[in-house]
């Protein structure tokens, strides 16, 4: 199955797909800002480090609203955020054995009965 068709098979999803990615590359970069900024000594290039990341925590921030605001994250109640990061494992699951599968419909494997 291609990123397409899997896209398409989301439906309604598709928000919550890309909103999860943009938070994980939201948090990657306050990451990569916070060892940038430690590792530093100008004080010039501090300054604009510092300026950066609270620009990065700031979208951080927005993101996570977006995600709270349409119910695709739960900050709060672990149950219920637990409860749906399982269901997305099992929604992950069933994508990957569906592109698994052979493409061609016309492929079809054959098992031979080998005799002792």
């Amino acid at each position: 199955m291609e990123l397409d068709d899997i896209l398409k098979n989301a439906g309604g999803k598709t928000d919550e797909l890309v909103a999860t990615e943009l938070l994980v590359s939201s948090k990657a970069t306050v990451r990569a800002y916070a060892v940038a900024l430690t590792e530093t000594v100008n004080p010039e290039i501090r300054d604009m480090l510092k300026r950066q990341m609270s620009q990065a925590l700031n979208q951080h921030a927005r993101i996570t609203d977006y995600m709270v605001a349409h119910d695709m994250l739960h900050p709060f109640d672990l149950e219920k955020q637990v409860k749906k990061d399982k269901k997305k494992l099992k929604r992950t699951r069933k994508i990957l054995a569906k592109s698994a599968q052979p493409k061609s419909r016309n492929f079809r494997m054959h098992r031979r009965r080998i005799e002792v």
